[in-house]
């Protein structure tokens, strides 16, 4: 029983260090601005690349649609321009 307790105690201690740590790193961190600067915090330096990324995502379909829409015009436009000729030359 003993023996259990005293795990329990040195996980409750390791877990506090551990956030301790971590606090203390992230107030280490945070103290590097400089004055006129607003510096990105880390929450919003991984917003923003998920932003980015699904930005990034959600363009490549259209661009790949706007690509096969002018290739498609560009075709429509050569098939006028041959029925326009061999109307011309009737």
């Amino acid at each position: 029983m003993r023996n259990m307790r005293n795990k329990m105690r040195n996980r409750s201690y390791l877990k506090a260090t551990a956030c301790g740590l971590a606090l203390f790193g992230l107030l280490v961190g945070c103290s590097e601005e400089k004055p006129g600067e607003k510096k990105k915090g880390v929450v919003e330096q991984a917003s923003d690349k998920v932003a980015q990324k699904a930005v990034e995502q959600i363009q490549k379909p259209l661009n790949k649609a706007n690509d096969s829409q002018a290739l498609q015009n560009a075709q429509n436009q050569k098939m006028e321009e041959m029925v326009k000729q061999t109307e011309q030359a009737q």
